[in-house]
């Protein structure tokens, strides 16, 4: 790596993460783990983002799929909502959380995923990245060994992040995508809402 590629970097790591110390939206882990991947894997081996691994079709792996998407996002069941173990299924796509409800039934469930972050985050940390520009009216589907099921998009809105009582609670069938927003910050919830409008069935 070249001295001025290094200053450049540095220069840029610096002011972008200044600015969002001073607003209160970046935290001390986020920096240091950026310092880290600047130092030591500039310095080490070129590499490369590892790509998701294609599964055939006919394994019906659990998968979300939406025209904001490159390709179908592989779907974590959790059984925790404990914060570390979160941040290790998120690397493996978006992550269903253990909320007590099914697709398909009366209930909402809520998937997360990241929408920005560097390599430390994993190969999806910007799985949820164009999840802004969805729309009212626009659908979804999620994959299942079972099923496929069809939610469309019927609101979308900004929290913060303890202000739970957002999420759907009532007896239609939904889903909410969950994200960090803005882009590059933990500090508000982007939550987009669901709601299942049908049910194809795996012969």
């Amino acid at each position: 790596m070249t001295i001025l590629k290094r200053f450049t970097q540095l220069f840029l790591l610096f002011a972008v993460f200044a600015l969002g110390i001073v607003g209160g939206v970046y935290y001390q882990n986020e920096i240091l783990v950026y310092w880290r991947s600047i130092m030591i894997l500039n310095n080490s081996q070129p590499t490369t983002t590892p790509t998701p691994t294609q599964k055939p079709a006919e394994s019906r792996a659990p998968t979300l799929q939406m025209e904001q998407l490159e390709e179908p996002l592989p779907l974590v069941y959790s059984d925790t909502l404990e914060e570390q173990r979160l941040q290790e299924y998120l690397k493996e796509g978006a992550v269903v959380l253990p909320l007590g409800t099914a697709f398909g039934e009366p209930g909402n469930v809520v998937i997360t995923a990241h929408s920005s972050g560097n390599q430390a985050f994993g190969p999806y940390r910007f799985a949820f990245s164009k999840l802004g520009e969805m729309k009212e009216g626009n659908e979804f589907t999620l994959h299942t060994s079972t099923a496929v099921y069809t939610y469309r998009v019927y609101g979308k809105e900004v929290v913060w992040p303890h202000e739970v009582d957002k999420l759907p609670n009532d007896d239609r069938s939904t889903v909410t995508l969950v994200t960090c927003w803005p882009l590059w910050t933990n500090f508000k919830r982007l939550l987009v809402h669901a709601e299942l409008i049908n049910t194809s069935y795996n012969l």
